[in-house]
């Protein structure tokens, strides 16, 4: 598997201190990743969480498209895509995570022509 170079946030729940989920974008595929904790779910923080991750993609990463795969049967993360603003792309069928499994794929992508760059 190829190595890439993520930027990551990782979102607290302020009120218990709890790691509540977290989103990655890479640098060189612009795909984003993320995760939320199953006491987080069905509260709307997946889709904030994509939300960051367009943003960061975006204003400080400079990327014009962003990307995210999904499990065709997983409602919430796709639901949660397009809430984000993420509307449905070409892709491959099958993607495999990082733990080697192989996936049913279905992908989505937000696209951005005024991109910035942060320093660093």
């Amino acid at each position: 598997m190829l190595e890439q170079h993520l930027v990551r946030l990782t979102a607290v729940h302020v009120a218990d201190g709890r790691y509540a989920g977290a989103t990655s974008v890479s640098l060189e595929s612009g795909e984003i990743g993320g995760w939320l904790a199953p006491d987080y779910r069905r509260q709307g923080l997946g889709a904030e969480l994509f939300r960051a991750a367009v943003q960061l993609g975006h204003r400080h990463l400079g990327l014009k498209a962003v990307r995210a795969g999904a499990e065709p049967r997983n409602v919430a993360s796709r639901g949660a895509l397009a809430t984000a603003g993420l509307t449905p792309a070409p892709g491959p069928a099958k993607f495999t995570l990082g733990d080697g499994r192989e996936i049913d794929s279905c992908w989505y992508q937000h696209r951005q022509e005024a991109t910035s760059r942060c320093r660093g």
